[in-house]
């Protein structure tokens, strides 16, 4: 990696003999030339169409609009919000369908989605033992004060 008097190689430098110890010429940038675009005329910079002139371009596809996010992330999503707020609304019936929209994004997009599944099924076992509670306690209210009046 060293020349014959001990000097290192530059390994920027341009040539084919790497060993000698001779200097390089100097290094030449290539030159910029303007793309051509099909249909345009070779035009210097001088003489270009103005600013506003969309014939040189074309029609391009606007620049500042976000991409939809792929209908399997989307899903995903979908599932994981819906699981969210089956653990606290409506878990019975939030629940399944944030499992089911989890089960399609994995199944047909092959999208993760199991923070959606994990948490509709929690808000659906906490949906299902929330009505088995009301059902005891409307039962109770029911059976205590007609076994008290002895009917």
């Amino acid at each position: 990696m060293t020349t014959p008097n001990n000097e290192p190689n530059n390994p920027y430098s341009t040539g084919g003999n790497q060993n000698s110890s001779q200097p390089n010429s100097a290094y030449q940038p290539p030159q910029y030339q303007a793309p051509q675009y099909q249909g345009q005329n070779q035009q210097q910079f001088g003489d270009q169409q103005q600013f506003g002139d969309q014939q040189q371009y074309g029609n391009q596809p606007g620049y500042g609009y976000p991409m939809a996010p792929p209908e399997g992330a989307q899903l995903a999503q979908t599932s994981m919000i819906l699981g969210i707020l089956s653990l606290f609304v409506v878990g019975l019936v939030l629940g399944p369908i944030a499992i089911v929209k989890g089960n399609k994004a994995e199944r047909e997009f092959n999208t993760s989605a199991t923070v959606g599944k994990v948490t509709g099924w929690i808000g659906t076992i906490l949906g299902a033992l929330l009505f088995l509670y009301f059902v005891f306690v409307i039962i109770a209210v029911i059976a205590i004060p007609a076994a008290t009046l002895g009917y």
